[in-house]
Formats: structure tokens, sequence, C-alpha cells
């Protein structure tokens, strides 16, 4: 629903046709995007218990790893290139999250102390 509001229902109607004409069936579509439905869900499921077992500094850093991880195989499985400004946004992105989620359980503990 928030992705036709911002794209519109003609480009999802342009995608629908595209699959469909790269040898999908609708059925096939309407699986995969249950799929995919099903699979998001479990992982914030999974997220949300992960949370309520560890420290949420931990959680923040095992998300950014996470994400390194994720860009890693993009790389690696489908050959992405990476330039070298990509890379260095990457880092800074990165490092910067796993900054703030140690800053901010540093400082945020001296607060309420």
């Amino acid at each position: 629903p928030f992705s036709i509001g911002i794209e519109g229902p003609s480009a999802i109607t342009k995608a629908w046709s595209a699959a469909l004409s790269n040898g999908y069936t609708q059925g096939q579509l309407l699986r995969l995007l249950s799929v995919s439905g099903f699979l998001y869900y479990v992982y914030n499921e999974v997220a949300f218990l992960a949370l309520s077992e560890v420290a949420p500094v931990t959680h923040a850093v095992t998300n950014t790893v996470k994400r390194v991880v994720i860009i890693l195989a993009s790389i690696i499985v489908f050959r992405n290139p990476v330039s070298k400004l990509g890379a260095v946004g990457s880092a800074l992105a990165v490092g910067g999250a796993t900054a703030y989620a140690i800053a901010k359980s540093k400082f945020g503990k001296a607060k309420t102390e």
C-alpha cells in the first residue's frame, strides 16, 4: 500500500507486465509475493524476539553487522561493482551506525544515573 502511494498504480502495473513478459505466470508472481511477505513477517518477529533477549546496543551492532554481510554477499554473489566512493560511503555508514549505538549506550546510561 505504501509503495502504491509513492510510485502510483502505473508503476506497479508496468512491473507486473514486465514480469509476465519475462515468463512468470500470475500464480508464480502471487506465490513469490506471498513468500516474500511471510519471510519479512518472520524477520520482524525474530528481530523483536532478539531485542527482548539482548541489550539494545547488542541488537543495534548485530543489525549493523547484518548490513555488512548483505553488502558483501551482494558484491560476491551478484558481482555488483563497488566504486571507491561507494565503499567509503558504506564504511562510513556502518561505522557511524556502530559508533552511534555504542555512544548512545554509554552516554544514555550516564544521564539516567
